[in-house]
């Protein structure tokens, strides 16, 4: 490796750069920084015919354009197109968190790459080389793949979101929906596991409330109302009960909600129904004959004398 000063017009961007996006805001504070510093870490590049590629430090190049300034120092080094593409993952990975997308893509067409060209010989391996841990390329690569599979979600979702809604990987639809709701800001991460376990488990009336955009139900009540109330209406009173109070800025406990619930059930009839058994029996001191009777729904019996 060489340290050089290069013209700024002699450098072009990677081919490969995982980053997609670059904010004008932060490459303006960067160029603020450059500016008012004499150590700046130089980029890393390779030679490309006449011009050299950016290896590494795209952002830091974009800085010092938008600083006016002509030149910049660069480490040269010899790499292929799969080592440039590690060493540029390995400089992003760890300077500034790429975004969810970006790293999935960056990541799972590098060992796809690597594995057919024999750089990599597992996803063990491939950590070794890049310092990411081995359950974390494992994640990103898996979701990568998931992700394709449900039709694209939205950027901001993480491989965490898709692993903490796994559980829901043969509902694609009802995942969906989940990742939605996270992605709006409705869900955190922490209650993304045990939401995703609940809208599988619970009946319809309560699933659909969860999955409302503006639902005041949480997971734990939607299983309590699911477990102790019985019928469908009775569920949905409670959730409407429920809700109401919510939306007046009051919070009523669900225990006390499934109480009242309970309390407006209708009064049951009950049916008394006897059946003649058709056995008789004799009295040993007074010789009378009785029929057994049996008595539902309670399944009690009781004689009755047969009057001749």
């Amino acid at each position: 490796m060489e340290m050089k000063i290069l013209p700024i017009d002699q450098i072009r961007p990677s081919p490969f750069q995982p980053r997609e996006l670059f904010e004008k805001e932060k490459i303006s504070e960067l160029a603020d920084s450059i500016k008012g510093s004499e150590l700046v870490q130089p980029i890393l590049v390779r030679k490309k015919g006449d011009t050299y590629e950016i290896i590494a430090g795209e952002r830091r190049w974009r800085a010092y354009q938008f600083a006016g300034l002509k030149e910049i120092p660069a480490i040269e080094r010899e790499a292929d197109d799969i080592e440039a593409r590690e060493l540029s993952l390995i400089e992003n990975w760890h300077r500034l968190t790429l975004e969810p997308g970006e790293a999935e893509r960056f990541i799972a067409g590098l060992f796809e790459d690597g594995t057919k060209t024999g750089r990599y010989k597992s996803v063990q391996d491939m950590s070794r080389k890049t310092g990411i841990p081995r359950k974390t390329l494992d994640e990103i690569i898996l979701a990568h793949h998931e992700r394709k599979e449900l039709g694209g979600t939205g950027a901001t979702l993480t491989y965490t979101d898709l692993r903490e809604t796994r559980i829901l990987k043969g509902k694609p639809a009802l995942r969906k929906q989940v990742l939605e709701l996270r992605e709006r800001g409705k869900l955190s991460r922490d209650q993304l596991r045990e939401f995703s376990k609940t809208v599988v488990e619970v009946s319809e009336p309560v699933k659909r409330a969860l999955l409302k955009d503006d639902s005041k139900l949480t997971a734990e009540n939607a299983r309590i109302i699911d477990t102790e109330l019985s019928t469908p209406e009775e569920k949905t009173r409670a959730i409407e009960i429920l809700e109401r109070e919510a939306a007046r800025g009051r919070i009523k406990p669900v225990i006390s909600v499934i109480r009242q619930v309970e309390q407006e059930r209708p009064e049951r009839v009950e049916v008394i129904r006897e059946i003649d058994t058709g056995d008789v029996w004799i009295c040993p001191e007074c010789n009378k004959r009785f029929r057994l009777i049996h008595v539902e729904p309670h399944g009690t019996h009781r004689f009755e004398e047969v009057i001749e």
